[in-house]
């Protein structure tokens, strides 16, 4: 029938060989009247309306049917991508025996074709040839060897160049080859299983029994492994409607919903779950799961804490007074609850999530706005605190329980217990303090303190045990006598003889915090100061045993100083700071040196007015200069973050109205509160004598230093002890940071920078642009990354930029500030020049720039525009003269100048004038050389050229990716608004410096290069690049006639002189010739040849 679509018939038909064509007579409808297009390759005729052309001007000029002209495409385009590979060097024997020829061309592929040269003719539509064909490439099994070809088949237009419009189909046709050509691919398929499951949906509703069947649970599931959002929602949201009402459904789906963790309606449904099933054997797995969840979204960290609450803290409807059989008083229902919590643990590398999800859960943090606003019942909160104090209650019990009915002493398997009671207690310890018996856990506890056991484990309950006791004395009114007593002793012998450190903080600290809460007094701290000091003066030369005594009588020095201040026996610190530095700060044995200049941080916090005397001063500035080795650097940072959070600590105890302890002093002045942490005058005093050089360990060659300076920054940022405006570059610069983390922080901190001083943000982000480039060329020369990453710098730093443009894209204002600040980097002020490595890496920083809108790109262009129109006349003009000098040069026989001197700007804030002076004392003193020259002048004026060459790179870059036109550039305007809604289309296309000489010229002979290259890009700059295609490689230079061409000087380091193209020629291995600049240098290269053979 006339409808019938012949071309999709013509492709499926086997038995088509060509004998069936009648002469004269349409194929389509096989009538004879009115044939207006005879195929001259096939043969077959056709009416216009049956082969559905879009335009008959040119059927009679071009008699070829769309199957015969797309077939033919096709072949060259084979060949174009054979030859590519021939090209490349890829090809081998196996390549070349499955390669396609152009007799081979699959009919499928024609079809597509015509698809393409439709939508190639119809409009500029980049965005949809790209969908089709990377849909086309996706189903291809050979894709990844014909990649070439495809993108040569995604701009055939340009490749050939003789696509005729009188042939392309009309869009009711298109419509129906995109119809056909979309059944069977994968796109298409994803849709028929998304309404596929909303059909079983609507059964479902009818009866969820359904599915419980195998066949429909298999269905169901394997949507859930697809990574694509759109095909997961459906089943999730199946489930989800149904698991609460037949929880016997939902737990055949139990593992499926849990793989999803990290979707909301995954979480939605594991929470109905745990609600109508609490005491299943499944919910210590999915707590598992969400206590790994680290997400950003607030929502969904409310929603695992919600989820929390449900399942442990919120009371329960109904009666559950049934007490445990082991004769404990906590409830059945608090004891399963327990259980839970320390089979999660079990499975959790630490307890810092569940420390979180209680700390939340006790101030019902998670609720919505509203709900909190409006007032939390008061008796809510007391029945949430009752419910953690009986599972507190509940691990003492089983704590006892299990280390009674253990089997081994090697093992500890109270372990989970004691890790999550601590969790309770670093958020609240007044959790183990009952109102009956304030000091049981204390009392329960210690006898724990004998274990003997000397492993990993053991050491890490001991400590453990030991915090829940450090963190509940100090609350107790009357603690019994003889239970301090013996835990005076227990701390004592384990300060003295254990053999984990961490055990050995623990013990320092908690002696200490009894010795105040006990009154106790300072003496069997004054007696371990004595006997660690005495070992370290001693002639012991075990390093391991010296190591251990300088940490303890830091620690003693750091946590008991206020209570050594009441006794009569003063402590001697210049004493004992002046040993550290006569016997141990300047060994050879760097383990030694640390921990000799961790001792010295501790005393310092202690004592925090010595870091403002000379000495101390010099000696910290010594372990943070850049060429000591990098533990003293961590170590040194490490003292100064351990000073800060205690005095940070010591203002949030302050902020929470708890008053400080005041103690008397025997004579001389007193730093206020936590041995003078909390004094904010004194902090900040000792932070800005070290900032700057804080500030440069943030861009240190080592990962580990970086990190331990980014996390005094964020401390001090968050203190308010320095002005923000002095780290703003140094944390732009740290964005481009390999490591994650850093990055990360860093972006955190400029993003809470920009809400509350947007101000300052903006102007420094010039200075943090020369920062981010020092810190790149030390850091990628340095840093062990990926291949692909060493083999494409721009990938280093592009994340890095785009998100801190991202930061103020949102104001045009702010935006536009940012792109001029780097723009007038290319500007001299007659003062100082920018590096040109440092050009270069600006300009790559403007072309990965993320835009989204046309008035991003547009601004930059205008800008551009700005430099080019202010500057380029007076640059070429200087040039010129240059090059003169030089042709007269040639004519009065002045040999041309041999010269191996190299000027390399290391800094990219100013202009090495010591370099050029040194360049021109070079040729003042070369008898090759002529004495008239300003070596400097003409490096300034090449500089400039240079910069602009740069710039005009850009331009067309940017013009090419957008497909901005001249006319659209030119109407941009400042005074007009940005118009709301109108999109932007990007190519993929890298920004390519290209092969023109980037090198300030040493000899006058250079200059000849520059100016070729500048006039080149002059040039170029009038054609409007938008109506071409970024990823078309320029056609082949044209060789222009020796006889038309004056020969010059050759270049001193691969610079291009006037007879550039004749000695490319012999280089050049092909390409296609898109780009027609013929005309162009035919007009504007004849006069410059004539102008230089007058010369």
């Amino acid at each position: 029938s006339r409808e019938k679509l012949w071309i999709l018939q013509e492709l499926t038909d086997a038995g088509n060989d060509g004998t069936k064509i009648l002469k004269n007579k349409c194929c389509v409808c096989l009538g004879g009247r009115s044939i207006n297009l005879a195929c001259d390759v096939c043969g077959r005729c056709f009416h216009s309306d049956c082969m559905g052309a879009g335009n008959q001007d040119n059927l009679q000029r071009d008699s070829v049917c769309p199957l015969c002209f797309c077939k033919q495409q096709l072949s060259v385009l084979q060949s174009y991508y054979q030859l590519q590979l021939k090209e490349n060097g890829k090809r081998t024997g196996s390549a070349r025996k499955n390669s396609v020829t152009p007799d081979e061309v699959p009919a499928v592929e024609i079809v597509q074709q015509i698809l393409l040269s439709y939508f190639q003719e119809a409009g500029p539509q980049d965005d949809g040839n790209m969908f089709y064909l990377c849909m086309w490439y996706k189903d291809d099994p050979r894709s990844k060897e014909k990649i070439t070809y495809y993108l040569a088949r995604l701009k055939s237009k340009e490749i050939l160049r003789d696509s005729s419009n009188g042939l392309i189909i009309s869009r009711d046709w298109a419509k129906k080859i995109c119809l056909t050509l979309g059944q069977n691919n994968s796109f298409s398929r994803g849709f028929d299983k998304i309404l596929g499951l909303l059909l079983v949906s609507s059964i479902v509703e009818a009866d969820p029994e359904v599915l419980g069947d195998e066949r429909v649970q298999s269905a169901v599931e394997g949507r859930f492994v697809t990574r694509l959002f759109l095909f997961v929602k459906l089943p999730l949201e199946l489930v989800g409607r149904h698991i609460a009402s037949h929880p016997d459904v939902g737990l055949k789906y139990i593992e499926k919903v849990a793989e999803r963790i990290k979707r909301h309606r995954s979480k939605r449904a594991q929470t109905d779950l745990c609600a109508s099933n609490p005491n299943t054997g499944h919910n210590s797995c999915l707590c598992g799961d969400y206590s790994r969840v680290n997400d950003e979204e607030s929502s969904v960290q409310d929603l695992v804490c919600k989820t929390f609450y449900e399942l442990w803290f919120e009371e329960p409807t109904g009666s559950h007074k049934h007490l445990v059989a082991d004769g404990s008083s906590v409830p059945m229902e608090i004891a399963k609850k327990t259980e839970q919590i320390v089979d999660m643990l079990r499975n959790m590398p630490n307890h810092q999530p569940l420390i979180t999800v209680i700390k939340r859960n006790l101030t019902l943090d998670f609720l919505p706005q509203s709900t909190k606003a409006a007032g939390i019942n008061s008796s809510i909160l007391s029945s949430l605190r009752k419910r953690c104090e009986l599972i507190c209650k509940r691990l003492l019990e089983r704590i006892l329980q299990v280390e009674e009915g253990a089997t081994s002493e090697m093992e500890v398997h109270a372990l989970p217990y004691i890790v999550a009671l601590q969790a309770f207690c670093i958020v609240d310890p007044t959790l183990c303090i009952p109102v009956t018996d304030p000091s049981q856990f204390v009392v329960t506890l210690q006898p724990y303190l004998k274990i003997q056991v000397d492993n990993k484990s053991a050491a890490q309950m001991l400590e453990n045990i030991i915090f829940v006791i450090d963190a509940v004395l100090p609350l107790l009114r009357k603690p019994p006598q003889t239970v301090v007593v013996e835990l005076e002793q227990d701390l004592k012998q384990m300060i003295v003889r254990h053999p984990f450190l961490t055990v050995v903080h623990a013990c320092i600290k908690c002696l200490c915090a009894l010795s105040k809460s006990a009154g106790r007094g300072p003496g069997l701290l004054e007696n371990l100061v004595n006997f660690f000091y005495k070992h370290l003066s001693g002639t012991n030369s075990d390093s391991q045993l010296l190591g251990r005594s300088l940490f303890c009588l830091g620690l003693l020095l750091r946590y008991g100083y206020q209570l050594m201040l009441t006794s009569e026996n003063q402590l001697d610190f210049p004493k004992i700071i002046d040993l550290l530095k006569r016997r141990y700060l300047l060994r050879n044995d760097f383990s030694l040196r640390v921990r000799a200049l961790q001792t010295l941080g501790y005393i310092l916090i202690a004592k925090p007015e010595f870091m403002l005397q000379k000495d101390i001063l010099n000696l910290i500035e010594a372990s943070l200069s850049s060429g000591v080795d990098h533990r003293l650097k961590i170590q040194g940072l490490q003292n100064l973050y351990e000073y800060l959070r205690d005095a940070e600590s010591q203002l949030t105890a302050e902020s929470t109205g708890k008053p400080p302890v005041q103690y008397t002093t025997n004579g001389g002045s007193e730093v206020p509160v936590a041995a003078g942490a909390g004094d904010t005058n004194i902090c900040g005093g000792i932070i800005q004598l070290y900032w700057n050089s804080i500030l440069e360990r943030c861009l240190d060659i080592n990962d580990h230093v970086r990190q331990s300076a980014l996390k005094i920054v964020e401390v001090v940022l968050r203190q308010g002890l320095v002005h923000p405006i002095t780290c703003v570059p140094h944390l732009i610069a740290l964005e481009m940071d390999p490591v994650e983390g850093n990055s990360k922080l860093a972006h955190h901190l400029l993003m809470n920078m920009n809400e509350k001083y947007p101000s300052f943000f903006e102007s420094r982000l010039g200075d943090g642009l020369q920062m981010s480039f020092r810190f790149f060329e030390t850091t990628f020369s340095n840093h062990r990354m990926a291949a692909p990453m060493k083999s494409n710098p721009t990938a280093f730093v592009k994340p890095g930029i785009s998100r801190i443009y991202r930061l103020i894209r949102a104001n045009r204002n702010s935006r536009n500030k940012f792109v001029h600040s780097i723009v007038r980097k290319f500007e001299s002020d007659g003062r100082s020049r920018c590096t040109i490595s440092f050009l270069v890496y600006c300009a790559e920083v403007l072309a990965s720039l993320p835009f989204t809108c046309p008035d991003e790109p547009l601004y930059l262009i205008y800008d551009i525009n700005r430099v080019i129109h202010l500057r380029a006349g007076a640059i070429e003009a200087n040039l010129k003269r240059w090059t003169s000098m030089d042709q007269h040069q040639h004519e009065v026989g002045v040999p041309s100048l041999s010269s191996d001197g190299h000027v390399v700007m290391h800094e990219p804030g100013g202009y090495s004038e010591h370099n050029l002076g040194d360049v021109s004392e070079r040729m003042h003193n070369n008898p090759c050389s002529t004495s008239d020259v300003d070596v400097a002048k003409l490096q300034e004026d090449c500089h400039d050229a240079i910069a602009l060459q740069l710039l005009l790179k850009l331009k067309r870059h940017l013009k090419l990716v957008y497909s901005l036109t001249d006319a659209r550039c030119q109407a941009f305007s400042l005074k007009e608004p940005p118009k709301p809604g109108e999109t932007l289309s990007k190519q993929n296309a890298p920004f390519n410096i290209g092969n023109n000489n980037i090198h300030l010229p040493t000899c006058l002979q250079d200059v000849a290069s520059v100016y070729q290259d500048f006039k080149t890009l002059l040039r170029e700059d009038t054609m409007d690049f938008g109506v071409y295609s970024a990823t078309v490689q320029r056609k082949r230079p044209t060789p222009r006639s020796s006889s038309r061409v004056r020969r010059t000087a050759p270049r001193v380091r691969g610079g291009g002189g006037g007879n550039n193209d004749d000695t490319d020629d012999e280089d050049w291995t092909g390409g296609a010739r898109v780009l027609d600049f013929s005309s162009a240098q035919a007009s504007n290269g004849g006069r410059i040849t004539r102008q230089r053979v007058q010369a």
